[in-house]
């Protein structure tokens, strides 16, 4: 193995841990503004000031969205793979044991039907879901960072990232947001925010391929969205890049702010890339995943499941070494997440798992 081989690996570790470990904090720490519509910056910054004392300080609880995240990473680490009826059961096992961490309504129901003995088809509850329109919420993108670290192979992150999303949401605009948040962390692993247009163009690209399918095509239609309206976002977030100027109410009224995966998967893109550099009204001493983290609450709505998303983005590029210790012990399940990663990361290095499965 060359040097330069050698520093790769504990480079790419690193980055594992991040990604999981930003995505936890972000939940956490979002919980906070969860559903408020105001958000000041300086609200903020009080918030995260709490951070730093952590003495005393009341531990940050997860939501659903680690919840189910952390069904994921272990499901694919045990099967070795993409096992849907394996991941199926630990969602609903999961439910049952702790009901209470913020799952939505909706999401409910289909947990409790995938509880279930007798089921045999796992997808079919979320097919059923909304006279048969299936769920359009972010409930699926916001587990989606562990298919990024369990493939090597960008066409095993999309296909299985989908199928792991339509266990619970089988609208395209619900699954196709899983899948794009996957492909973000799976290129920002690579280290492609280094590049901010070309990473941008790259997941257009991805998307446009997605979302000329049928089921895209005609949930679109259904919903009066754009004809491709993931690739319609992602060019917005791009026009919004080129300003040296973005306001929070810009930001919110072009990208959203809200429970729809349409109206926060791109909207947590847009905050990774936003805060690749300093911003005003963030503190200098800020490292990249902490601006990304505060300027995901700023924008208020459903700020743990985005702060979540642009966490686990941020998180895969700058890597574990740029979240503060004091964020870490603040906050609910990173210590799990942080050996989830770890294993995850042996388990890509051994090659695209069970992707023939």
């Amino acid at each position: 193995m060359s040097a330069a081989s050698r520093a790769a690996v504990p480079m790419m570790l690193s980055r594992f841990r991040g990604a999981l470990v930003g995505s936890v904090l972000g939940d956490c720490i979002g919980g906070e503004f969860e559903g408020t519509v105001d958000v000041p910056l300086d609200r903020v910054l009080q918030h995260l000031s709490t951070l730093e004392d952590d003495a005393d300080g009341e531990t940050l609880r997860y939501s659903d969205d680690t919840a189910m995240m952390r069904c994921v990473a272990d499901s694919l680490l045990i099967r070795m793979g993409f096992d849907e009826r394996d991941m199926a059961q630990r969602f609903a096992k999961e439910f049952k044991n702790q009901p209470n961490r913020g799952y939505g309504s909706g999401v409910v129901q289909v947990l409790r039907k995938l509880a279930s003995p007798t089921l045999m088809d796992v997808f079919q509850p979320a097919r059923a879901q909304f006279s048969g329109r299936g769920s359009f919420g972010n409930g699926g993108a916001m587990r989606a960072a562990p298919f990024a670290l369990a493939f090597r192979n960008i066409a095993d992150v999309r296909k299985y990232s989908r199928l792991g999303a339509m266990l619970t949401h089988a609208c395209s605009l619900g699954y196709n947001g899983a899948v794009l948040q996957a492909l973000a962390v799976h290129l920002a692993l690579q280290g492609a925010l280094a590049l901010p247009t070309d990473f941008i163009d790259k997941l257009i690209s991805e998307m446009e391929e997605l979302e000329k399918e049928e089921a895209g095509q005609h949930d679109a239609n259904a919903l009066n969205s754009a004809e491709l309206p993931y690739c319609s976002r992602l060019h917005r977030v791009k026009e919004l890049m080129d300003k040296s100027s973005v306001s929070i109410e810009e930001v919110i009224s072009e990208l959203g702010n809200g429970i729809a995966a349409l109206e926060s998967v791109p909207t947590a893109i847009f905050c990774a890339l936003r805060c690749l550099e300093a911003r005003d009204g963030l503190p200098e001493e800020f490292g990249g995943v902490e601006r990304t983290i505060a300027y995901s609450l700023a924008l208020g709505g459903d700020t743990d499941t985005i702060a979540c998303m642009a966490g686990a983005i941020a998180g895969a590029h700058y890597g574990i070494e740029s979240i503060p210790q004091s964020w870490q012990n603040s906050s609910e399940g990173v210590v799990e997440a942080d050996d989830l990663a770890e294993r995850l990361h042996k388990l890509y290095n051994l090659g695209d798992p069970s992707a023939s499965r």
